[in-house]
């Protein structure tokens, strides 16, 4: 028998594969909520004949999509149809935290990339501001530039600290760069810092994320979802 989150996952893969068309160029986040969607997604386009190409943002979604026998694709064009993502935050703005798995800057250029970002998170997830209850924005760095982009990001008001990996040394993103997990305060402006954090010399990216339009499917307790949206 599925749980509620399981069996909310399948009905929010079935909606999501009705928007995908033959032929459509999909960008394919990373982490455990978009591995759980995929093989519904993929069992519903099989069922009507739709094959779309994927654009994966990591090694570890690019072997389940392709265990499921999906196409992979890339990019090759100057704009994705869809992008399909999970979210470690997301605010009353549709605003969003994401990248602390290591595929923050494939993620970043997906979604920049896509007409239309479809975000799978669960009701947790939602917060009125980024960085409430001690949610933290990963910063992608060059290892060279470690150091500095550190005491930057302290410049900047926040609380840097090196991801680690299961054996304590530095965590590397799917581009070998080091990720900084950094505490701010509840952030007013998600842009705005978003800008300055990437103005640092070094930074590779910034886990802020405020793409338009977008939809965010929020899995709920209950076994249903809604749909969150902005224009």
């Amino acid at each position: 028998m599925k749980d509620a989150r399981a069996e909310s996952i399948e009905k929010i893969g079935r909606a999501i594969s009705s928007r995908i068309k033959n032929g459509a160029l999909v960008g394919l986040g990373s982490g455990s909520t978009i591995a759980a969607l995929l093989p519904t997604v993929a069992a519903e386009l099989r069922q009507k004949g739709v094959r779309p190409r994927w654009v994966p943002t990591s090694v570890q979604i690019t072997l389940v999509a392709q265990g499921l026998d999906q196409e992979m694709g890339a990019l090759d064009r100057p704009s994705l149809d869809l992008a399909v993502d999970g979210a470690d935050q997301i605010d009353s703005d549709l605003n969003l935290i994401k990248g602390g798995g290591g595929a923050l800057f494939k993620e970043k250029v997906v979604i920049g990339s896509a007409r239309r970002t479809l975000i799978v998170a669960d009701e947790r997830k939602l917060a009125q501001r980024l960085c409430s209850g001690g949610a933290k924005v990963p910063v992608e760095a060059h290892p060279f530039a470690r150091v500095p982009v550190a005491q930057r990001l302290k410049a900047l008001g926040g609380e840097p600290s090196l991801k680690l990996g299961e054996r304590g040394f530095p965590f590397y993103t799917e581009n070998g760069n080091v990720l900084f997990d950094t505490a701010f305060p509840p952030v007013k402006n998600p842009s705005l810092l978003e800008s300055k954090m990437k103005s640092i010399p070094g930074v590779v990216e910034a886990g802020i994320f405020t793409p338009r339009p977008i939809e965010v499917y929020v899995i709920q307790e209950d076994g249903g979802y809604r749909i969150l949206k902005k224009e």
